[in-house]
């Protein structure tokens, strides 16, 4: 057997006419909640679109789930990795596998609403310097209960300047939801797609800020799922988001708010299309950025944690008694 198995066989990608949206869903042991994110793409009023689901060596009942619906839904195309090979690759294969000039990755556990992906193409194709479109997010519980709201960071980030796009981006407090929105693919050629480091998603959103306009849509169009085993809402080591991001290659000493200094200065310094006043204005961003958001405190502390497992966990929690949780995080579900 390959070590990558599709599932089912389908006439070739180049024989089908390349859908306008790639919905990509990365998923390991998704059994709880795979079913509804998927049915919530195919219910969309927009339906010129294609699932593609990444198996990433599940164990559970995920592969039957997919199954049985691509078997009435030819949207639907299940990939399968034999082998765990981390979060990060498996969310950069579910891009590589889609064909649509949009494209959004959905997690396994969220849902969209029927007219999102019609109200967000709507924007990308009448704006051609729009990257990337979201909307205000319905946080659910559980049981599917809506519980709270957050607007992300794309209006804030509504800027004509690059520089000060990726200002917000990089100096302001959020959960990176936007990570999740529609953006046209063309941007996302030769970027950072999803890195194998904690914060790679905000890296990704910082790199699109230099490439284009956000557009962000108020009303609540997305769902997205708290519950108690969602990788973002666990305390885990600096070692075990390592492990999460990269399979078991993420076992070593790293420093991952350092590492996501080094891709902001990467970005800036690769990206084509800046202008040197906007590249000499992103430059003074990241100078701040040491100062900002307890950055300088949260490098070093990610530092001790490779000696000390638990020192992360501390410090946050010490954070948030003092200041509160950053916005879109929540201390209570």
């Amino acid at each position: 057997m390959s070590a990558l198995d599709e599932y089912p066989a389908k006439a070739s990608a180049e024989a089908r006419a390349a859908p306008a949206v790639s919905i990509g869903i990365p998923v390991y042991n998704g059994e709880n909640y795979l079913e509804e994110a998927i049915t919530s793409a195919l219910r969309q009023t927009a339906g010129d679109l294609e699932v593609l689901v990444c198996d990433n060596a599940s164990t559970d009942r995920t592969p039957e789930i997919v199954r049985d619906l691509a078997a009435s839904d030819p949207r639907v195309t299940y990939l399968r990795n034999e082998t765990n090979i981390g979060a990060a690759r498996n969310y950069n294969r579910v891009w590589d596998a889609g064909r649509g000039r949009y494209f959004k990755w959905l997690a396994h556990d969220d849902r969209m609403k029927p007219e999102y992906l019609e109200r967000m193409v709507a924007v990308l194709d009448d704006r051609p310097e729009v990257v990337l479109c979201n909307s205000r997010v319905d946080y659910i519980d559980a049981e599917g209960h809506v519980f709270d709201q957050y607007d992300g960071i794309l209006a804030e980030a509504d800027h004509v300047r690059p520089s000060d796009r990726f200002a917000a981006i990089v100096l302001k407090s959020h959960s990176c939801v936007d990570f999740f929105g529609l953006v046209r693919r063309s941007a996302m050629e030769n970027s950072l797609l999803h890195g194998t480091f904690h914060g790679a998603d905000r890296a990704f959103l910082a790199q699109m800020a230099l490439r284009g306009g956000f557009v962000h849509l108020a009303e609540p169009l997305v769902e997205m799922r708290e519950h108690p085993n969602r990788y973002t809402r666990q305390n885990l080591s600096v070692q075990a988001r390592q492990t999460w991001h990269d399979g078991e290659r993420g076992r070593r000493f790293e420093v991952p708010s350092l590492i996501l200094y080094r891709k902001y200065q990467e970005i800036v310094a690769r990206e084509a299309s800046l202008a040197p006043e906007e590249r000499r204005r992103c430059n003074t961003v990241l100078a701040k950025w040491w100062f900002t958001n307890w950055n300088m405190v949260r490098v070093a502390v990610d530092g001790f944690s490779n000696v000390f497992p638990g020192i992360t966990t501390v410090a946050e929690n010490v954070k948030v008694r003092a200041f509160g949780a950053a916005p879109g995080h929540f201390t209570k579900r």
